[in-house]
């Protein structure tokens, strides 16, 4: 319910916006507009990339380093099974406490491991985007664009006369890098 009405509230004031801009500049002059698709250019640039191999190669050292210990954990786990019917109380006890404890463990360097990938994912897209940012705003003011919108988050439905920019951001944005 919270979502509709403020798409709703964000609709009437972006309409309320475009229209006073339509209302601003003269009927004969045509408005010059493009989009952009953010998710193809930081896909496509170099950093982008990248960024991309770099965290591949980090989820597969995790996913190693992870595939270890959840070897200790089934190796404990056989131990315990085997020596169940043999051991009682206090050493059971004990080797039970062992098996959750490194089950516990796994669990927070699981966690851990996607915490730290999420992050470094989102510094690597936030660097990107910002300067995806720039070059479209460099692209908007040098080409005099009244709007450049961004076509691959839904919002841009239908774009007939805008030319799509993306190539060309995409190699500016490498040649700054």
């Amino acid at each position: 319910m919270k979502k509709t009405i403020l798409f709703l509230v964000t609709l009437g004031v972006l309409g309320g916006a475009a229209g006073s801009l339509l209302r601003a500049k003269p009927e004969t002059d045509a408005f010059k507009v493009a989009v952009v698709d953010f998710q193809r250019a930081i896909n496509e640039t170099a950093d982008g990339k990248k960024a991309e191999s770099q965290l591949n190669a980090a989820l597969e050292e995790k996913k190693k380093k992870f595939e270890i210990l959840k070897n200790e954990l089934e190796g404990m786990r056989t131990d315990f099974e085997k020596q169940r019917l043999v051991l009682s109380g206090k050493p059971l006890e004990d080797k039970r406490q062992a098996l959750q404890q490194k089950l516990i463990e796994i669990e927070k360097t699981g966690a851990g491991y996607e915490q730290e990938l999420a992050r470094k994912k989102g510094e690597s897209l936030q660097k990107i985007i910002n300067g995806l940012q720039t070059v479209v705003r460099e692209i908007g003011q040098k080409e005099s664009y009244d709007f450049i919108f961004e076509k691959s988050q839904g919002g841009v439905l239908f774009s007939s006369g805008a030319e799509d920019i993306t190539d060309r951001v995409i190699k500016a944005y490498d040649k700054l890098q």
